[in-house]
């Protein structure tokens, strides 16, 4: 890179295998790049294939995701920070055709991250039962909001009057014409009042607002397919939305073959494949077979050849709880009634602005 000064000192573009630019009122040159390092090693291409999923399932929850993650910080917004949890977590392989058409694989991503205490789960599908404990209360036609919300309040010592309970349900479905795998959600809420004499059910989804084992739980019985599920808590404090940190408790029989090092062959291949190099140690070129007609040996100690398996794992804190580009999902009709809020459903297609929903 140089400085240029003089009559030439007002350049700026290209010229050859130069680039010229204006910075701090001086002409800065400098050449370009002529080689790049090969982006299609191994561990490059797990890396990147990491993210096709995470960002497709962004775009279903994205519009239910505005201070999900506590809003912007540091320059990250709920977007980034969803990213950046959900990479950490065991990889979900797609092909590169299956990215352009839309495919989504319901995984047992983060989906809220706050100081709220997490509601445990126990069980999947329609076995699965929270941490909130509800009495004696018995949830039926003609139960009230202010009978749920006393029995929340008085049984859950880290619940008050004024807090929300949402409810998400992610389906795993395939799309009819394309063949692939595709999700939506739905989702519901209820703000806790004990004054409210409206009728619960009507305005929450009663497959998750059930009761077993005298706690807030999934309806027994109910044939959920293959799907996840969370339950988030919620709270307005300060002038700041306070939400439980939550992961979709799934049960989702694709989820494995996603996961698997077939499904990571296939995705790598679908994008031309991974370049090694042979003399690399450990490398998949490396343990390769050696040509016909011949063996190899080696003195003075050998290095045994095999195979790598490198699927990942992602844990989940305690019980089971609960960035690329951001055209979201399409939200059914939300409506508000008697402090509850219903959500819709929402998809991979369309568009809207991460202000239009969330935990505020």
């Amino acid at each position: 890179m140089a400085i240029l000064k003089g009559i030439i000192s007002k350049l700026n573009g290209s010229a050859g295998n130069l680039t010229f630019k204006q910075l701090g009122g001086k002409t800065v040159v400098s050449e370009k790049i002529s080689s790049t390092t090969d982006a299609k090693t191994l561990p490059q291409q797990k890396q990147r294939m990491k993210w096709a999923n995470v960002v497709r399932m962004y775009k279903v929850l994205r519009d239910y995701m505005k201070l999900a993650f506590g809003g912007s910080t540091n320059g990250r917004n709920d977007y980034a920070k969803f990213v950046s949890t959900n990479l950490a977590l065991a990889p979900v392989y797609l092909t590169k055709q299956e990215v352009n058409a839309g495919a989504c694989i319901v995984a047992p991503y983060a989906i809220t991250q706050g100081i709220l205490k997490s509601i445990s789960v126990a069980g999947k599908g329609n076995q699965a039962v929270t941490s909130i404990a509800l009495g004696s209360l018995t949830i039926t036609a003609n139960t009230t909001i202010a009978q749920f919300s006393n029995a929340v309040v008085t049984n859950n010592r880290e619940f008050n009057y004024g807090d929300q309970i949402t409810f998400f349900l992610v389906h795993q479905t395939i799309n009819e014409v394309t063949n692939m795998p595709i999700a939506d959600v739905e989702a519901c809420a209820i703000v806790l009042d004990k004054n409210n004499s409206a009728t619960l059910l009507p305005l929450v989804d009663d497959r998750g607002f059930a009761v077993q084992s005298g706690c807030l739980a999934a309806k027994a019985g109910y044939d959920f397919g293959d799907h996840g599920m969370a339950w988030v808590h919620s709270r307005k404090q300060a002038g700041k939305t306070l939400v439980s940190t939550q992961y979709l408790i799934c049960d989702n029989a694709l989820l494995t073959e996603y996961q698997s090092e077939a499904a990571y062959d296939m995705a790598a291949e679908s994008y031309g494949g991974t370049n090694t190099v042979f003399l690399s140690p450990n490398s998949a070129a490396s343990a390769a077979s050696a040509p016909a007609g011949g063996s190899g040996s080696t003195s003075g100690g050998s290095q045994p050849v095999g195979s790598g398996s490198d699927s990942g794992s992602g844990s989940q804190p305690g019980g089971s709880t609960s960035g690329g580009s951001q055209t979201g999902g399409s939200s059914g009709s939300g409506s508000t009634s008697g402090g509850s809020q219903t959500g819709g459903s929402g998809s991979q297609g369309g568009g809207s602005s991460d202000d239009d929903a969330g935990f505020e």
